[in-house]
């Protein structure tokens, strides 16, 4: 108890300099954020920021919903700009501040409705993985990814391909991309595997799913938290990477994540050190 009380006291004295508001940019991924129906408020960054916000009263805590270049015009132009669970790369690198201590998670994958797997089998090595430079060759099967996300090499390099034989179609976020993919308008998608067991739990009867791995692509994709490089967003890491140093903190930040992940791998998550 002592040493929680002695991390929180320490959180609260690192300064926010001149702003006193934080700024959380959500987009739309469910299960990261849910913005209606049964579980309207209960994605993991929603509740992410509960305990953010509960843990750091002096700050006021503001919500903007932003699509994922929005996010990052913000984070690289204004002071006191999050976003939570955000991929990391050299460009954004140069524009953010990221906390120290990943969430790993389930990689990115190929989504299909279940009774579609027949016709992604000629297109499977050995170790049951999806060549997509086989799966280039075909006329029939369309894909769907969302605008500005970034996805693994191997997948960028399907969308963008000149050799491609079927079309892709481009979303602006999850939700329309899974209901492309309930209405038969594209043949797979590209996502995380969280965002397969929520989908396949929001379609219910009505559409079951399933992932496949692809060759050439991490298994597990590393989250972090990202803020402005200016005064207000380093301070707000800074705070962040003491809280996620606190083991018991950590437990909570990853709780969220526990219904959405297979129990091993939500054990693979919680293992992981700053």
């Amino acid at each position: 108890m002592r040493g929680l009380v002695a991390t929180i006291t320490a959180l609260l004295a690192v300064p926010v300099f001149a702003a006193d508001t934080i700024t959380w940019l959500t987009s739309d991924l469910p299960p990261q954020y849910i913005a209606e129906g049964e579980l309207s408020g209960m994605g993991i960054k929603d509740q992410q920021l509960r305990l953010i916000s509960s843990q750091f009263p002096d700050l006021q805590h503001r919500t903007m919903r932003a699509s994922i270049s929005r996010l990052w015009y913000q984070i690289q132009h204004e002071d006191g700009m999050c976003g939570i669970g955000v991929l990391r790369n050299a460009e954004r690198e140069k524009i953010a501040a990221f906390t120290r201590r990943p969430v790993l998670v389930p990689g990115f994958r190929l989504i299909i409705r279940e009774d579609d797997r027949p016709a992604f089998a000629p297109f499977q090595d050995e170790h049951g993985d999806v060549d997509l430079t086989a799966l280039r060759q075909s006329r029939k099967l369309v894909a769907g990814y969302v605008a500005d996300r970034v996805y693994p090499p191997a997948m960028a390099a399907y969308i963008d391909s000149p050799q491609r034989r079927s079309p892709v179609e481009k979303s602006v976020d999850n939700e329309r991309l899974f209901q492309l993919l309930r209405s038969k308008r594209v043949d797979f998608v590209f996502g995380l595997g969280y965002e397969s067991a929520y989908y396949s739990w929001k379609f219910g009867g009505a559409m079951h799913l399933a992932d496949l791995p692809v060759k050439d692509t991490p298994r597990t994709v590393n989250g972090y938290t990202a803020c402005s490089n200016q005064p207000a967003g380093r301070a707000m890491i800074a705070r962040l990477d003491m809280l996620q140093n606190d083991e018991s903190l950590w437990r909570q930040w990853l709780e969220p994540l526990r219904r959405w992940l297979e129990p091993g791998d939500f054990a693979a998550a919680l293992a992981v050190q700053p």
